[in-house]
């Protein structure tokens, strides 16, 4: 008599099928965290391109006119002999704007595209002012252009710059196809295919190539678009600047009118009462001025980004460090070392405030915050003791999803002073890590698993 076995284990197709839908759980899983990913990627493009805006126009708003694109990858602009713009379309002079190579890099590390007024590059057009919109890069007498300077609606410049809904934006396109017309720059995140210039789709090639029209309209997969554009108009860079034009920013803290030890009369009195005005002194004051954000413990650890506009006023001494002539006096001694000071997440130094303090000691209470940086002046180097700052820091926060700014100032003398203004704080979200896979039960004698990683 024949005795029949039960079977243990699979048969090859059987395999074949736990395998295939295996892979397809995979292949669903990768595919909906990429697109994730890429979203999020544009999204931060997004956020940093309109943080260079912010930067271009606040740099007008303290000296009074526009940079010029940078055409040779130094980071500074370019100009000509005679002042003129060297070139209408390259990339962001982030050196001028104390901005770092990233800050001016999309997500996918190409360069933001910086385009201005053709008419830039012409003398005659720069110094033709207030009738030309070239007079807003004009640098040899700033400010050169008031609420008179053109463009202003309804008339046009034939080299200021046309942003279209259309892929065919020029001279012609007319009505609701145009997005925004008499632009004086435009500022073009390029994205993923960034480092591409051939073969691409016709809106995003006039954006890589044109100099006066461009295209701005919704993502798409067929035809490929996911350029990003940013302008700036005439009419901006006339009015006081008191546009917000950065997203998710921290509600806990003001954007504006924020300052150092404010006064009664609104200015900051760096010092005041505790320096000396001594300024070969052996103990130096300080005034600390502390912020502290909340984001929340759930976004303990992750990366912000911090600005603020900075003003510093007075006759600062620096000890030759920031390339000045130090001065001794009679007994000689060497001039003190004032200091505008910024800490991050470090622990309190509300002692200092108001103190006088040897210098050394007193910066090295810094020295456990997560970025300390100092900054020097130098009245030798400034002819009216007034400079401008538009600082940016890349700071993690803390375990309760905090950050806490110090600011503070080493000086001896009540007339230097900074005032502080427009702090911000960007959380740039990231995608979660790649999701893992769903169980799967045990079929046909098959283990069950525990999913991919």
């Amino acid at each position: 008599m024949r005795i029949l076995k039960q079977q243990i284990g699979f048969s090859l197709v059987e395999l074949s099928v736990v395998i295939l839908v295996v892979g397809l759980l995979g292949i669903g899983s990768i595919s909906v965290f990429s697109e994730k990913k890429t979203h999020v990627q544009w999204q931060e493009s997004d956020l940093k391109l309109k943080l260079v805006k912010k930067h271009l126009i606040n740099y007008v708003n303290f000296n009074k006119f526009l940079l010029c694109p940078d055409a040779n990858g130094d980071g500074f602009e370019n100009r000509s002999a005679n002042g003129s713009c060297l070139v209408s379309a390259g990339t962001v002079p982030f050196n001028n704007l104390n901005l770092s190579l990233a800050d001016i890099s999309d997500s996918w590390g190409n360069l933001f595209r910086y385009v201005i007024d053709r008419g830039a590059t012409n003398i005659a057009n720069m110094t033709n002012c207030p009738i030309d919109s070239a007079c807003f890069f004009n640098n040899m007498a700033p400010p050169v252009f008031d609420l008179t300077t053109l463009p202003v609606m309804g008339q046009s410049g034939v080299n200021n710059l046309r942003v279209c809904r259309v892929v065919n934006c020029n001279a012609a396109t007319a009505g609701t196809n145009i997005d925004g017309d008499d632009f004086i720059a435009v500022l073009i995140s390029l994205n993923e295919n960034g480092n591409i210039v051939k073969n691409l789709d016709v809106a995003e090639n006039l954006n890589n190539t044109d100099f006066q029209f461009f295209v701005r309209t919704e993502y798409s997969e067929a035809p490929y678009f996911d350029d990003l554009i940013q302008t700036i108009s005439g009419n901006e860079l006339k009015k006081r600047f008191d546009m917000e034009i950065i997203e998710n920013q921290n509600p806990i803290v003001p954007v504006s009118n924020v300052v150092v030890n404010p006064t009664v009369a609104g200015v900051v009195a760096i010092a005041g009462g505790t320096g000396d005005n001594d300024r070969f002194s052996d103990k130096i004051g300080v005034n600390v001025e502390t912020r502290i954000m909340e984001f929340g413990q759930e976004h303990a650890g992750k990366t912000i980004t911090l600005t603020f506009d900075a003003i510093i006023e007075g006759g600062w001494e620096d000890a030759g460090v920031n390339g000045g002539t130090p001065e001794t006096n009679w007994q000689g001694k060497l001039e003190t070392q004032d200091r505008f000071m910024v800490g991050l997440n470090g622990s309190d130094v509300s002692d200092l405030n108001g103190s006088l303090v040897d210098l050394d000691d007193g910066v090295a209470r810094f020295d456990n915050h997560q970025v300390t940086e100092s900054f020097y002046y130098d009245e030798d180097l400034d002819g009216d003791n007034t400079w401008y700052e538009t600082l940016s820091f890349d700071v993690n926060l803390d375990e309760s999803g905090n950050v806490k700014l110090d600011l503070a100032v080493f000086s001896t003398h009540v007339s230097e002073e900074v005032t502080v203004s427009n702090i911000e704080a960007i959380l740039y979200a990231y995608p979660p890590d790649v999701p893992a896979l769903p169980k799967i039960q045990a079929i046909y004698g098959i283990p069950e698993t525990e999913g991919l990683d």
